[in-house]
Order: C-alpha cells, then sequence, then structure tokens
C-alpha cells in the first residue's frame, strides 16, 4: 500500500490504506520527498591506427557515479534482544494479565538459547508501531558507482581476415541492486550492504573473427573444385567472462539457518564420558526423562536483523576439493563458520562469493554459391560452445549450522558402527546408545552446499540455408 506522510506512523499509511489494513498487514510507503537520482560519466581514450596491418587499438577509461538512488528499509522490524524474555524487565516468569508489558507467551514453553531464553510473544506484539507488520519506506540515499579499463583491437577486412578483440577489467559497487531491493537496518550500513553489484563482473574477454580460407581452384582450376572447395567462410567467437556474485536469498541464493537438535535416551540412562544424563551441549526438556536438547544458540541477536556467517577464509580460491560423487566445489565450503557468541552480526560481506566463470567458443562455416550477379546460395553449419565444455550457472547455497545430535541404538551385532562409540549403558530392556566424538559440536551440515546445480547449454549444431537475392 502507498502512502505519502513520511515516517511518521499511523499517517504512513493513507486514509484509503488504514481502513483497507487489518492488524498485522505490512505496508510498503513511498517517502513524500523523492529526490530525482542522477549520474555522472567520465571516459577518456587513447587510438591508434596501424596501416601495414588495417588495425586499430584503442584503450579507453569509463567511470560513472549515481546519487539519489532508491533503496527499501523496514522501520518496523523487531530490533535485537526483543526476542530474549530474560531481558524483559518483568523477568521470564511475569503473567501478562498482571502486566500487560510482559513479553512471555504463556502458551508456548521457554527454551535456552545459550546464556537467554526464548519463548516470547509474536512478533508483532515487539514491533516499534503495534498493529502493524514489516513498513518497508522507500528512500533515496543510495549511490553507485562503475569503473572500467576496456581495450579493443580491431581489423579492418583486408586480404580475406578481420578480427576483433576486446576486453574489460572493471568493478562496480552499490548498497542494493534497485529500489525494491532492503538494505540491512539495524547493522553497520557500509559493511553490510555496499559491495559488487548483482551484476558485476570484473573480467570480460571476447574474440571474434572472419577468414576466407583458400580457394583450391588455384590448385586445381577445374569446375568441380570452384564448385566444392572454393568460396568457404570460417568465423567464430571465444568468450571468458568472470562469474557474477552469488547473491543473498532464500531458495536458490545465498541463504543460511541456525538450528539446534535433539536425541533420546531412556530414563536413567547416563552420558558415559560425563555421568550426566546429556551430553555437554544438551539438557533434558523440563519435565521430560528422555530429550535431550541443544541448549547452544541458534538466535544471536533475537530481533529480524540477520546474523550472518563468519568468513574463515576466501571462498573465491578454490582448493581443488569435490563432493562425495566427485563434482569439484564451485568456491570453498570450508570458508564458513558459524558466530561463537551471543550478539554476533557475523562478517560476510554482500556479494563476496563469486559464481563459476563462463568459457565458450562458437565456431561457423559458411559456403557461398553465386547464381549470377544479384543472387547467391550460403550454406551454414553452425556449432555453439564447440569444445561442449561445461559452464555452469549456478552453485547451491544453503547453509545449515547445527549441532551432531545423532545418538543410535546399539546394533544387535554388539558393536558400535564405524566413526561411533559407546556412549550409554543398556538399562533393563533399554538399549544401550551409541554416538560419534562430535556430539554436540557445531558444523555446517549441508553436504551439497558449495557444488554446482544448474548449467548452460552443451554444444548445440545447426545447419541452414540461406538464399540471398
Amino acid at each position: 500500500m502507498i502512502g505519502n506522510h513520511g515516517w511518521g506512523l499511523p499517517g504512513t499509511c493513507s486514509a484509503v490504506a488504514k481502513r483497507s489494513c487489518a492488524p498485522w498487514v505490512a505496508c510498503i510507503i513511498a517517502r513524500a520527498l523523492v529526490v530525482a537520482p542522477e549520474a555522472q560519466a567520465l571516459s577518456a581514450a587513447i587510438r591508434r591506427y596501424s596501416a601495414g596491418f588495417k588495425t586499430v587499438v584503442e584503450v579507453t577509461y569509463v567511470g560513472s557515479q549515481s546519487r539519489h538512488l532508491g533503496e527499501r528499509r523496514n522501520i518496523n522490524q523487531v530490533n535485537d534482544t526483543q526476542r530474549f524474555i530474560d531481558l524483559n524487565p518483568f523477568g521470564p516468569n511475569c503473567a501478562i494479565n498482571v502486566n500487560a508489558a510482559c513479553t512471555r507467551n504463556p502458551f508456548s514453553t521457554t527454551n535456552i538459547n545459550g546464556p537467554h531464553i526464548t519463548g516470547v510473544l509474536g512478533d508483532n506484539f515487539l514491533r516499534l508501531y503495534k498493529g502493524y507488520g514489516d513498513i518497508n519506506v522507500t528512500t533515496w540515499s543510495g549511490n553507485s558507482n562503475y569503473n572500467a579499463l576496456q581495450v579493443q583491437v580491431n581489423r579492418r577486412y583486408t586480404r580475406g581476415f578481420q578480427f576483433g578483440v576486446a576486453y574489460t577489467y572493471s568493478k562496480t559497487l552499490d548498497y542494493a541492486n534497485d529500489d525494491s531491493s532492503d538494505v540491512n537496518n539495524g547493522r553497520p550500513y557500509k559493511s553490510f550492504n555496499y559491495g559488487p553489484a548483482d551484476f558485476d563482473q570484473k573480467h570480460i574477454f571476447t574474440v571474434n573473427y572472419i577468414y576466407d580460407l583458400p580457394a583450391l581452384s588455384r590448385h586445381w582450376n577445374n569446375r568441380a573444385a570452384k564448385l566444392l572447395f572454393d568460396n568457404w567462410q570460417l568465423s567464430g567467437t571465444t568468450s571468458f567472462a568472470s562469474g557474477k556474485p552469488k547473491t543473498f536469498g532464500s531458495g536458490t541464493g545465498l541463504n543460511w539457518t541456525y538450528s539446534g537438535g535433539t536425541y533420546t535416551i531412556s530414563t536413567g540412562q547416563k552420558y558415559l564420558p560425563t555421568g550426566a544424563d546429556c551430553a555437554p551441549g544438551f539438557a533434558l526438556d523440563p519435565g521430560s526423562t528422555t530429550t535431550c536438547r541443544w541448549t547452544g544458540i541458534s538466535d544471536f541477536t533475537g530481533g529480524d536483523a540477520t546474523t550472518r556467517p563468519v568468513l574463515l577464509c576466501d571462498p573465491n580460491i578454490k582448493v581443488g576439493t569435490a563432493d562425495a560423487t566427485g563434482l569439484a566445489f564451485g568456491f570453498n565450503p570450508a570458508c564458513f563458520g558459524k558466530p561463537s557468541a551471543a550478539g554476533s552480526i557475523g562478517n560476510l560481506s554482500r556479494n563476496f562469493v563469486r559464481q563459476p566463470s563462463i568459457f565458450n567458443n562458437d565456431v561457423a562455416i559458411f559456403k557461398n554459391i553465386r547464381l549470377g550477379e544479384k543472387r547467391e546460395i550460403q550454406l551454414r553449419w553452425e556449432v555453439y560452445n564447440i569444445f561442449n565444455h561445461t559452464n555452469f550457472s549456478d552453485v547451491n547455497g544453503s547453509m545449515t549450522f547445527a549441532p551432531d545430535a545423532v545418538v543410535s541404538a546399539l546394533p544387535s551385532s554388539g558393536t558400535c558402527p564405524a566413526g561411533t562409540v559407546l556412549a550409554y549403558n543398556a538399562i533393563g530392556a533399554n538399549p544401550a546408545r551409541c554416538a560419534s566424538n562430535t556430539l554436540g559440536q557445531v558444523s555446517q551440515t549441508n553436504l551439497a552446499f558449495g557444488t554446482p546445480r544448474a548449467a548452460r547449454s552443451p554444444r548445440v549444431m545447426q545447419g541452414s540455408i540461406r538464399i540471398n537475392f
């Protein structure tokens, strides 16, 4: 819904919007004071022509600066710590029928989340403007810049041969892709939002050529040789482009979740290394004697603003490793870690991770048959991606950080499976249980993360007949 009353609420929704907005419905607000975007462009070129080679060489700097670009902010998000009931001044056991400011949800259980306790009311009770959901305000505060070195070498069609070479070394930086893209509100503005544009490609190299194959009739001067072996032409393009950024987003985008875990024991069983009911990092659910639940952190900040993973190394520097099927990783999945402490917000920058690069070769061969002075038949055979090089178009970007919570009953063989040890002795008819030595340790559990998930077209060939008149 579009209003024009600026930032104040509830006036940010127009009168029509307010009448039609049910409670908890998100509103999208456009600011009244729209500043027209502006851009400045600069270019400088040096050109040199070589008469002997019929070739033109041009080197160009191209730059641009854009200001007052649109970007969205959610001004009614759940702020940090709001989902932690232990930080509520009325305490974790407050009763909402006694004090309306209590955030404890009386209809749900509480859970340990590292040093904090979760179990609050629904998000819409915690927002600054209660009665509304997300309120996305479009502001004209973004900017972007583009800087590039462009090199071109072009040879005119001379003596049956021409070619062109183009290379661009560039970088495009911005805060948001367009005026419908969200920037992280409540996080460091520049470090969390400023980075390569979604379409940024550092290197782009292209070669194109046309070559008239030598006429064999110069050696075999007869009618058949002229018909079969003269007037053949070869053309093609070779291109390389470095990968675009792997953008944040659910589904196929770069995304992450921090989850917990549980495992089941029998009443009275004790974890052998410590003698406690549960392994370190786990505790029995309130009122339960059989369910061990992880007590580590799955919500680091207690609010809507995201906590990003921690970069441990540069994931774009591949290490030559592959998944269990032998498929090489598109980037290094070992470079991503989970934040370690409550309140951490991570340090993964926007658009830092890159998709695979593209390398492609297309070739075509033509046979021109003249029919008099005004008509010509052209036989064409074209091959796209002639070397059938695999160009991956996307990489699995879903990270799941979770503790090892696998505890299984001892098999009838009496031996724990490979990689596990005896963790609980049997009690009566209840079986002993096995677990690995990493029980409770957090790791990234999606084994497909970092592997290619889609590819561009393989080799394609086509033939055609063209008539020119």
